[in-house]
């Protein structure tokens, strides 16, 4: 039986990715193209808008815990960040602009741990990298209208109509979680006294997330680096979609094939694919050539995020889920904010190809520290993450079972 609650929140990533996806992927392209920012300064203030969106990961996921609530965080995270995001297609300023749109999306950094918690405390333990998957589905699957819009609007009347169709579109997904998401209560928290397995949770959240620079780096180089192989903004789109149509029909399977062979082989199949992708992006001599890339990228994608939050869902002691989750996002989310300046600084130095440089050696670095976390644990990645026995798995088959 599908559980009405994770049907729900697949959904809502389904018209929420319809804003932020396309925002992170064109507000680099709107500040160069509209409003005569640098290429190095629109890619600043990509890296501390979601520099700062992570930050507040972790007070609003114990927030969320101490209150033993989830979606009130979802509802005022969409409208805080509303008349932010809005408020962008009336500045004149690059600097104004990209200062309020930092604004935006701290506020809506206040809605990503509890998500994730709400997921883990829906879920059996060993369904939820298929209950991830079905959200990375969701998103791709939103996402894809959201380019197709935006690249139609986009070149027909401006860049400014990014920011009208996103707030019309955040509107929509105030009133869906309102209406259709169902209010679940958790146990609270009780006030933090020790963290005896943080410092396990910051080495593998870094281990994972350092790759995330290099990630970060491209998704808010592409659109730039599609321009510069000739293409235009509707070409930005296509690139955009070959990657989500990727995360739309294999979110879920690749889930599931976590829940079945476990985070770690995920996590090393899917840093191989995403290293794979960019050096499909370095040696890519047009525009067209970069949809391949982009496909490959993602598939890397939909195996390495559920085995992320899976582990960390494990790790998580009770009545801290949205905390922890926010503490791995901060590390995650912390990491890949630095891409797009870490992007800036290679393309000052070199040109465009030193950022998919970049992102390639982050990469490896990230798998190798992955394999040091591996061999730090005797049974590794599972192990670290407390994965139940055989007899715990047994009963978690049985339904209503946890």
């Amino acid at each position: 039986m599908v559980n009405r609650s994770i049907l729900s929140l697949a959904i809502y990533q389904l018209l929420a990715s319809n804003r932020i996806g396309v925002l992170a992927v064109f507000f680099p392209l709107f500040l160069v193209s509209s409003r005569g920012a640098s290429v190095e300064t629109a890619l600043v203030f990509a890296s501390v808008a979601y520099l700062g969106s992570s930050l507040v990961g972790p007070g609003a996921g114990r927030w969320s815990d101490r209150l033993g609530r989830r979606k009130p965080f979802l509802v005022g995270a969409e409208l805080g960040a509303l008349p932010c995001l809005l408020a962008v297609a009336f500045l004149s300023s690059a600097v104004d602009c990209g200062l309020v749109f930092v604004a935006g999306l701290v506020i809506l950094g206040c809605g990503s741990p509890s998500l994730n918690a709400y997921i883990a405390d829906v879920a059996r333990t060993r369904e939820r990298g298929a209950s991830y998957g079905s959200l990375n589905a969701g998103a791709g699957a939103g996402s894809i209208a959201g380019f197709l819009a935006v690249g139609l609007l986009v070149t027909r009347f401006g860049f400014d109509y990014l920011f009208y169709f996103a707030a019309a579109v955040m509107g929509c997904v105030v009133v869906f979680v309102v209406l259709a998401v169902p209010e679940i209560t958790v146990a609270r928290s009780p006030p933090p006294t020790s963290h005896p397995r943080l410092g396990t949770l910051l080495f593998f959240s870094t281990a994972v997330s350092v790759r995330t620079v290099g990630y970060g780096a491209v998704g808010a180089f592409y659109a730039l680096w599609t321009v510069a192989l000739g293409g235009n903004a509707f070409a930005v789109s296509l690139v955009g979609v070959s990657g989500l149509a990727v995360i739309a029909l294999v979110g879920l399977p690749a889930g599931r094939l976590v829940d079945r062979r476990g985070e770690w082989t995920a996590l090393v199949l899917g840093t191989v694919v995403q290293t794979a992708a960019w050096v499909a992006y370095l040696v890519s001599p047009r525009w067209y050539f970069l949809p391949g890339a982009q496909a490959t990228g993602q598939l890397g994608f939909v195996l390495l995020s559920p085995a992320m939050l899976v582990w960390v869902s494990r790790i998580a002691p009770d009545g801290r889920q949205a905390e922890y989750q926010g503490i791995y996002a901060l590390v995650n989310s912390g990491l890949y904010s630095v891409g797009p300046l870490a992007g800036a600084l290679a393309f000052a130095l070199a040109g465009g190809r030193a950022v998919f440089l970049f992102a390639i050696g982050s990469a490896l670095v990230s798998l190798g520290l992955v394999a040091l976390f591996q061999l730090r644990y005797r049974g590794g990645i599972e192990a670290a993450s407390g994965r139940p026995g055989p007899a715990r798995e047994r009963l978690e088959r049985v339904p209503g079972g946890r």
